[in-house]
């Protein structure tokens, strides 16, 4: 039996990773990925590590600033915590979000 929680977002190909730049998010904002369901994909250049940020975890780091450009986070962005190796250098992708995801939440 599958893990219902694991998601299937893989690391994209080195060398597209590599190229990455940050313009090419184009004018997609964090609430451009809520209305979508899309997970931020976060890939370092510089170590194998690949961190996703699913619509709930992107709303609440967002902290309701929902038209920020996801291109102006990426200097925000490192690889860093236990596993990362500290470095700047990422690379940012959408992923379609693998569980059930309605944005703006119902009302109650």
């Amino acid at each position: 039996m599958s893990d219902p929680l694991r998601s299937t977002i893989k690391r994209p190909p080195e060398k597209w990773i590599a190229s990455a730049y940050a313009n090419q998010a184009g004018a997609d904002t964090v609430r451009t990925y809520l209305q979508n369901g899309w997970s931020l994909g976060i890939a370092c250049k510089k170590c194998p590590r690949l961190v996703e940020w699913t619509p709930p975890e992107l709303a609440e780091r967002s902290s309701g600033r929902l038209d920020v450009r996801i291109a102006d986070l990426i200097p925000r962005l490192s690889c860093s915590g236990p596993e990362g190796c500290g470095s700047r250098e990422v690379a940012v992708f959408p992923h379609l979000y693998d569980h059930p995801w309605t944005w703006p939440p119902e009302a109650l």
